[in-house]
């Protein structure tokens, strides 16, 4: 195998994928801030004023965000995994985010905090399991 064929297989290779990993890792690191911006509100008794429920807020909104984008580019490839998989991540995403606003809109029932932490959970899941997939192709193309 030439070098060239190595390299035109690679760059064919990123363009394909690139458009689902980059978002997806992009996710999971908000999704740690966001966690983290979410914990700190009932471990340090703060009240729904404040950075870290505008850190929460606006984490969530890009959050959805990047959701949407991940499932559109998972939908433009040929592969049935990565669609399902994005479809979980949209679906689990807006679970969380209605969730969080019915227990951060006045209802403080317990079980929308739990619903919303189920979502989260499921976001997470379904995000780390695209970018496994992912990887995973990468490595089986360059392989070959």
């Amino acid at each position: 195998m030439s070098v060239t064929n190595f390299i035109n297989r690679t760059i064919s290779l990123m363009y394909a994928e690139n458009y689902i990993l980059m978002p997806t890792i992009f996710q999971l690191i908000v999704l740690i801030v966001l966690y983290s911006a979410g914990m700190a509100i009932p471990i340090f008794n703060l009240g729904l004023v404040g950075n870290a429920i505008t850190a929460h807020i606006y984490g969530a909104a890009i959050v959805v965000i990047l959701s949407f984008f991940i499932f559109a580019a998972a939908m433009r490839g040929n592969n049935l995994k990565l669609k399902a998989l994005g479809l979980l991540n949209v679906l689990f995403c807006i679970f969380a985010a209605f969730e969080g606003l019915f227990y951060f809109g006045g209802y403080t029932d317990p079980m929308y905090a739990l619903m919303m932490g189920i979502g989260f959970l499921g976001v997470l899941f379904s995000s780390t399991a695209i970018t496994v997939e992912v990887t995973q192709k990468s490595q089986y193309y360059m392989s070959i």
